[in-house]
């Protein structure tokens, strides 16, 4: 009875656009109308009635759409109104450098070339060109497309404990029945150990439902201190999602050097210098000049 109540919550709600406005859009919609996470599944009346509503509220954004149940889920497909107004295409742009940087690979796709490999560049410095010259006379001006990618350097600051904890078994088990549907997961009932291990064995699939039981097993926590391999890894990992945050577009690591190393009661404090090849270029849209 419990799995098949269960199966009749929707858990998730997929609507399947890549147009951001779209998208908050009917996520609005649906909540008005009540077609949200975790809520009981509505029947073929009901979200009839709810596409027709919807519709009726968005007629001038949405041509068409479709709500599905599959299993515990809704699928929605848009289909956008479609303008009759055709956007205007921008005649002419350059690419410039978003950033200081020493240029180390130019890729062009449309335009004149007006920086080199090794050549430092500010921010804002056009790299690629729209204006078409011939003897120093113009004679087109294009919307100039490429990438450019830069040496960049950074200074930041980590901080990580000395210690973690690592959990040893005891002798103590209990189980429980884990649901799992489109990556999320639901425990049946509250686990009465506080501090355990888990081990999963699933016990069958169902309409996209994988139920399984899990053996808690009681442990012990204790405290460790990292390896040096260890908390070099632990660094390298910092770094990582540290630069992420940073750095937007594609880019890469190349060196990472400690400027200063702080050694606390409980945690490491460092500083360090880091030297990245990034994506630096962006596409400037300019008025166009008269060419004769």
């Amino acid at each position: 009875m419990i799995i098949i109540l269960y199966t009749r919550i929707i858990i998730n709600i997929d609507i399947l656009t890549n147009n951001q406005e779209l998208y908050r859009l009917m996520e609005n919609e649906l909540l008005k109308l009540s077609i949200k996470k975790n809520t009981f599944a509505k029947n073929d009346s009901e979200l009839f009635n709810i596409k027709e509503t919807i519709l009726s509220n968005t007629k001038d954004k949405i041509e068409w759409f479709n709500i599905e149940r599959v299993g515990m889920r809704y699928i929605i497909n848009i289909e956008p109104k479609v303008s009759s107004n055709k956007e205007e295409k921008q005649p002419y742009c350059h690419v410039i450098s978003t950033k200081d940087a020493l240029i180390t690979r130019i890729i062009t796709e449309e335009g004149i070339e007006l920086k080199e490999i090794n050549e430092s560049v500010k921010k804002g410095d056009i790299i690629i060109s729209g204006d078409i010259k011939l003897n120093d006379e113009l004679k087109k001006e294009v919307c100039a497309s490429g990438k450019v990618y830069g040496k960049t350097w950074y200074t930041i600051n980590i901080s990580l404990p000395k210690t973690y904890k690592e959990k040893t078994p005891l002798k103590k088990k209990r189980y429980n029945i884990l649901l799992s549907y489109n990556n999320q997961k639901h425990l049946i009932f509250k686990s009465r150990l506080k501090t355990y291990l888990t081990n999963s064995k699933k016990l069958l699939s169902i309409f996209g439902l994988d139920i399984y039981l899990n053996q808690d097993i009681e442990a012990k926590e204790i405290e460790k201190e990292y390896t040096e391999k260890e908390l070099q890894n632990k660094i390298d990992n910092l770094v990582k999602d540290k630069m992420s945050k940073i750095l937007e577009g594609e880019y890469q690591i190349l060196e990472q050097k400690v400027l200063k190393k702080q050694d606390n009661n409980s945690t490491i404090d460092i500083e360090l210098f880091i030297v990245a090849e990034e994506l630096i270029s962006k596409t400037k849209i300019t008025n166009p000049t008269k060419v004769e």
